[in-house]
């Protein structure tokens, strides 16, 4: 009788751990990063997994009007941009993200922005939140340099511009261009470069083109014929390439390196045909 009531006592106290962390979000998180710059267009940042550096970040940002409890508004970005100033800190910098954000869509005039990456339905912040008011040039914090477990404090926090710059092979940005796009869904994103491994030591793609980065992209041509534009995340890419394991909803996207192109992983994004 006494050893079934410990079982008993054991069973519940293991149900009533196992429901707190299904109820309250995780403080210890996987990755670390933060929001490291906020502008009249988009909110930047980083996030990467210092034990996996293969593991590309889903970052979610909830943007909050001053004062309130409630998110005004989500915003979904992977953090699998380039950036230059995290090398020397991360030794890695494919861990970067930028999305876009229309701050005219939003009542109010002052705002803060909570960042957090998202792991198997847990949610693990960002580093600190971050203030920003309409009309103000812009709110950043320093870029790398804080690569210790990330905080969940919500101390605004403004400091100066992140050192480093966007790599200069980023040449044909979103930015650039006024077209949103149509939609095509998501897609699962790949990398490859021109080695052996990659794509048998060719240099030139099917198209006949010599393969860049940054712009050259490989696809199932019976969803986007040879020399369509497409956008993914702030990066226009051209289909110039195809692959035999690239069907359906699927991309692969040139990189001047299989490091780089190793780096990338395998992610989720979705894709804009642009023509």
């Amino acid at each position: 009788m006494k050893k079934n009531c410990m079982k008993q006592w054991s069973f519940a106290i293991l149900s009533f751990i196992t429901m707190l962390y299904m109820v309250f979000p995780s403080s210890g998180a996987p990755a670390r990063g933060k929001i490291t710059e906020v502008d009249s267009a988009s909110i930047s940042g980083w996030a990467w997994n210092p034990e996996d550096t293969n593991d590309v970040q889903q970052v979610e940002i909830h943007i909050f009007r001053s004062g309130k409890s409630d998110p005004v508004k989500y915003l979904h970005v992977v953090a699998d941009q380039y950036r230059e100033d995290l090398v020397a800190d991360l030794k890695d910098g494919w861990h970067g993200f930028s999305v876009k954000v229309d701050w005219s869509e939003l009542e109010g005039s002052d705002f803060k922005i909570k960042a957090y990456t998202v792991k198997d339905g847990q949610y693990y912040t960002l580093g600190e939140a971050v203030s920003y008011s309409k009309g103000s040039s812009k709110t950043a914090q320093s870029a790398a340099k804080d690569t210790g477990k990330s905080t969940t404090k919500d101390t605004v926090h403004t400091a100066e511009k992140a050192s480093g710059s966007a790599s200069s092979e980023t040449s044909q940005t979103a930015s650039a261009s006024s077209e949103a796009g149509q939609s095509l869904g998501i897609f699962s994103i790949s990398g490859y470069c021109n080695c052996e491994k990659c794509s048998g030591g060719n240099k030139v793609t099917y198209s006949g083109k010599t393969p860049q980065a940054n712009h050259t992209i490989a696809a199932d041509l019976t969803i986007l014929p040879l020399g369509s534009k497409v956008r993914i995340g702030n990066t226009v890419y051209t289909v110039e390439d195809k692959g035999s394991a690239i069907q359906g909803h699927k991309i692969d996207i040139y990189y001047d390196s299989h490091d780089k192109a190793r780096a990338h992983g395998r992610t989720s994004q979705e894709v804009f045909l642009l023509r």
